[in-house]
């Protein structure tokens, strides 16, 4: 039974045998199925010509759909059939940013495998995969990222890194993880607010421990 998201006009569409067909929203028939996580019909839809680097209004192509929803299956016979490991949208996220910001960590780590940049940034706050990851408390996706080498010194428009986007939101956890990969406590934001004022501000003892004791080097 196919899955309520392929709706009507998908069935039509695939009906009138276009595989390239669009709807309001510029979306085809493999764009659709991508974003279902249709694995079939996806296979389907390729054999019959489907362009795998179609476009919608908000130039989302099938594999930023599979990404950003996590289906790997998807994504990997997409990637197998020539779509680009580093699609962007109109704001220039990228696949894996989507897939770090909805903590699909084996989608991370595919998109990577297949030559995906780990540091993109995108064009209206800067955020990278890891501070995406960093910001919204992701160990799993951090985690990936971290072990491929993602860079830790990066900093968005504002000056946030990684770390301090963690310590920021209250991710004791996320912190703990980027100070073993070598975070600097000291960095501090555009505004020259240190994480160290940031948690003492937010009266968060275990985070603001957490960092004093990376500061001066304390093994507790």
């Amino acid at each position: 039974m196919r899955t309520p998201l392929i709706t009507l006009l998908f069935l039509v569409l695939i009906a009138c045998n276009d595989p390239n067909a669009r709807n309001e929203k510029r979306q085809t028939p493999l764009i659709l199925a991508a974003e279902a996580g249709d694995l079939a019909q996806v296979v389907e839809l390729i054999e019959e010509g489907a362009d795998i680097h179609a476009r919608d209004l908000c130039l989302w192509t099938p594999l930023l759909k599979a990404a950003v929803k996590g289906h790997n299956d998807v994504a990997e016979v997409l990637l197998q059939h020539g779509a680009d490991a580093d699609d962007q949208d109109q704001g220039l996220y990228s696949a894996v940013m989507l897939a770090a910001g909805n903590n699909h960590a084996e989608m991370v780590a595919l998109l990577l495998h297949h030559g995906a940049g780990i540091d993109l940034a995108d064009a209206t706050l800067g955020w990278t995969a890891l501070i995406w990851a960093a910001k919204e408390g992701h160990t799993a996706a951090l985690e990936t990222l971290l072990a491929h080498g993602a860079d830790i010194t990066l900093k968005d428009i504002n000056g946030n890194t990684a770390l301090i986007w963690a310590v920021r939101n209250g991710h004791l956890e996320v912190v703990r993880r980027l100070l073993g990969a070598g975070a600097r406590v000291e960095e501090s934001d555009r505004e020259g607010d240190s994480t160290l004022a940031i948690a003492s501000r937010q009266k968060n003892d275990p985070m603001f421990q957490l960092l004093l004791d990376a500061l001066t080097g304390s093994s507790k």
